[in-house]
């Protein structure tokens, strides 16, 4: 977005006293200006370097990943269940069963 006329020649006015006042500060300011508004605050992320560094950072952490896969003992297979040692638990006839709801007939019984 450019600025209009009037808020340029503002602009202009607050850094000729800024740099009538303190001149220091002034270049110190100007270090940081650049004229091209999207330029990254950083020149240096612009390289190759950051993302060889994320590169390794993601290899290191897929290599963890796959020993710990690797060295973590699995669970042993469930074994078949051996027909000597398996019994059938029955209920016993005498066990008495629950009252049937109102307005219906037990189960068993012919209308």
């Amino acid at each position: 977005m450019s600025l209009r006329e009037h808020e340029r020649r503002i602009l202009a006015e607050i850094e000729r006293q800024l740099s009538e006042e303190a001149p220091e500060l002034a270049g110190r300011l100007e270090a940081f200006g650049s004229d091209d508004p999207d330029a990254p605050a950083d020149p240096s992320l612009s390289g190759w370097r950051p993302w060889v560094a994320c590169a390794v950072i993601a290899a290191v952490t897929a290599g963890l990943l796959v020993l710990l896969f690797v060295l973590t003992p699995s669970a042993p297979p469930p074994s078949p269940p051996n027909p000597a040692e398996t019994t059938e638990t029955t209920e016993p006839a005498d066990t008495p069963m629950a009252p049937a709801p109102i307005g219906l007939d037990p189960p068993g019984t012919a209308p």
